[in-house]
């Protein structure tokens, strides 16, 4: 066994003691909501460093690089999802297949402003994942489990008689594609409908095909939020047209 005393890691400069691990926390938001406005390649260490209310040399000091920062930075935003997703499925005041299951809607739509830039910054971790199996098995690890808390509450509602004729899998399946689209029109559509509507219109469709009588208990709507920032506008300007020759071309 190594006796060898470990070498203490010293706090940055600037940083309080202890402080090290908020102030990676903050990084890691900051280039979360940085993703989601400008995408991955806009995005910039020193516009991150300049968000987070850090220096540039804390963002060296936490992250190897650029590419390790926002490749952690989706990761913690997968890590988020679950535990928000986790969460929900703990909640011992909302224990009915029926409730549970409009909990699980909710969880697939963008609510409030924060879940709007997380499915901007989830687009851009499908991109990503293609090039990435760390990322690609951390993404289709959330599917997973959003599919198959969606079966679970559909073989509920059919083991206590509130549900009926379906097929659970099949269900979840179907209900994963029908938010995605939802989610995707209420992002990028501004023709979409409202979110009042999407969420309504998702419990109605899924109380068809479970066989439930009546609509999905949805909580009341959370506060949404200040808008989500939106990408800075793209600069534009004449081409120049090439300078002619100061002395014409021998011949």
């Amino acid at each position: 066994m190594d006796t060898t005393a470990p070498t203490p890691r010293t706090d940055p400069p600037g940083t309080a003691p202890g402080g090290s691990t908020g102030a990676r926390e903050a990084i890691l938001r900051a280039a979360v909501e940085l993703i989601a406005r400008d995408g991955f390649d806009g995005v910039r260490l020193a516009e991150i460093a300049g968000h987070a209310g850090v220096s540039t040399a804390l963002v060296h000091y936490h992250f190897t690089g650029r590419d390790r920062l926002l490749t952690d930075a989706l990761a913690y935003s997968l890590a988020r999802a679950e535990a928000r997703l986790e969460a929900r499925a703990d909640d011992a005041d909302r224990d009915t297949p029926a409730e549970r299951l409009a909990d699980l809607v909710d969880f697939g739509l963008p609510l409030t402003r924060d879940d709007v830039l997380e499915c901007r910054l989830w687009s851009e971790l499908e991109i990503r994942s293609t090039r990435s199996a760390p990322l690609a098995d951390a993404l289709a690890e959330l599917r997973r489990g959003i599919l198959n808390r969606l079966a679970a509450v559909v073989v509920d509602g059919l083991d206590r008689g509130d549900f009926r004729d379906c097929d659970p899998h099949e269900t979840a399946t179907v209900a994963m594609a029908l938010l995605d689209g939802l989610t995707n029109r209420l992002i990028t559509d501004p023709a979409a409908p409202s979110l009042d509507d999407a969420r309504r219109m998702a419990g109605r469709q899924l109380a068809l095909a479970i066989g439930y009588s009546g609509e999905l208990p949805f909580q009341p709507l959370p506060d949404p939020g200040p808008p989500p920032p939106q990408p800075p506008p793209t600069r534009t300007g004449r081409r120049r047209a090439p300078r002619a020759p100061s002395h014409p071309a021998a011949t």
